[in-house]
């Protein structure tokens, strides 16, 4: 515990951005511009990250398990990604801790689910899409955005590059790949160019005025999702087959290529603030 943002970004990775068993700390290394040392552990023959300011090391007893919710009883166990406490489980392996190690820490630590928590869930799930969507479609989808309000891995907004009227479909395939790919996502909202998709105002704005329900919302019933949604539930929907299953959505908010010139978004020309503060020295561009 107490890392450095490279090791943690790096450990939210998974499948299929890397492959199984692939080494996460190769990410960290490289956001880093360095490899991460690691060191000897005291008491068990594994490493641990050299930086680190807490360090639990101990074995895992055989045919040992404990129920998670041993102290309260409440059912329940952390608070999840989704927004939501998760189902305890009922029998988990023990960790015999055989020593601690400390290095002046100030333990931080991240719950779920905060926007930090969510943040890094969503990284992978971008970096997926993003890569898939690359090769299927190269150059079509320009960036990609897992909403902190889908937990990271529900919700994404993809920024499509319509240059003919072919991509009118091509948005939808997109939108496909996407699922395809990442089989936790949920929801997905396709904007055009002109969007912002790190700005909820915007893409809502792109929704409101840019999609009707009747013809641009795309629902795929039936497909497997994430346990954790408790919507996805035989108990909320009774078609469903098994909690995990669901419908997944397609939001196709971008404009019909052919009415494109409608759509165009008002435009204001910058204001030049140096004769409103004079003494501040701002610049302003000479071709504004």
């Amino acid at each position: 515990m107490g890392l450095d943002p490279a090791i943690n970004i790096g450990a939210t990775f998974e499948a299929p951005t890397t492959p199984y068993g692939y080494n996460e700390l190769a990410i960290a290394g490289g956001l880093r511009g360095g490899p991460v040392e690691l060191v000897d552990c005291v008491s068990v023959p594994q490493q641990s990250i050299a930086s680190a300011e807490v360090v639990i090391e101990g074995v895992i007893l055989p045919g040992r398990r404990e129920a998670e919710d041993q102290n309260t009883h409440s059912g329940h166990a952390m608070p999840e990604f989704p927004g939501y406490n998760g189902d305890a489980n009922p029998a988990l392996p023990v960790l015999k801790v055989t020593a601690i190690t400390r290095r002046n820490p100030i333990l931080q630590t991240l719950v779920g689910p905060g926007e930090e928590h969510v943040s890094l869930a969503g990284i992978p799930t971008e970096a997926s899409i993003y890569n898939a969507c690359a090769v299927a479609l190269p150059g079509f989808v320009s960036e990609v955005y897992a909403h902190s309000a889908g937990g990271g891995k529900f919700l994404a907004v993809m920024k499509c590059l319509k240059r003919k009227p072919l991509d009118d479909g091509r948005v939808r395939q997109a939108a496909l790949v996407a699922l395809g790919t990442y089989s936790e996502l949920k929801n997905l909202i396709m904007v055009d160019e002109d969007v912002d998709i790190f700005d909820t105002d915007d893409v809502l704005w792109a929704m409101t005025t840019r999609m009707q329900g009747d013809t641009d919302i795309v629902v795929i019933p039936g497909v497997s999702g994430h346990v954790l949604d408790p919507s996805q539930s035989p108990a909320y929907n009774p078609r469903l087959p098994a909690r995990g299953v669901t419908a997944k959505t397609i939001y196709d908010a971008t404009v019909p290529y052919r009415l494109r010139a409608e759509f165009a978004r008002a435009q204001f020309r910058d204001v030049d603030p140096r004769p409103f503060a004079p003494d501040l020295g701002l610049e302003y561009p000479a071709n504004t």
